[in-house]
């Protein structure tokens, strides 16, 4: 049998097998989920209201804002600033790491060693 693919959906892995056939295959998720399903840091918003930017920096142009409690998912960073993304929004963006707990940034000096 020479397997075409394999689709998850959910719980349940479906084979697409060579023959036309197809095996359904149930299953659970392993406690605590299934690993790397969500491989960003989150942070949480500390700040009242704290502008969300188009790139890392004060120079660049607002493109939103997050209150204070909202969770945001990092996805890179840059010296003080975490980029984030919104599902809600579907919006990348650039927020000021000291206005968010949760993620901690690389030590700087220990990766220059």
């Amino acid at each position: 049998m020479i397997v075409k693919g394999i689709l998850l959906a959910g719980m349940v892995a479906v084979l697409l097998a060579g023959c036309g056939e197809t095996v359904v295959v149930e299953s659970a998720p392993p406690p605590g989920g299934f690993p790397g399903t969500n491989p960003f840091q989150q942070v949480l918003v500390t700040g009242n209201v704290v502008n969300l930017r188009q790139g890392p920096g004060t120079q660049y142009s607002v493109v939103g804002s997050a209150r204070a409690g909202d969770t945001l998912l990092v996805t890179g960073e840059a010296p003080d600033w975490y980029r984030v993304y919104i599902p809600e929004k579907s919006l990348f963006a650039w927020i000021y790491s000291p206005l968010t707990s949760g993620a901690e940034m690389p030590n700087r000096e220990e990766e220059n060693q």
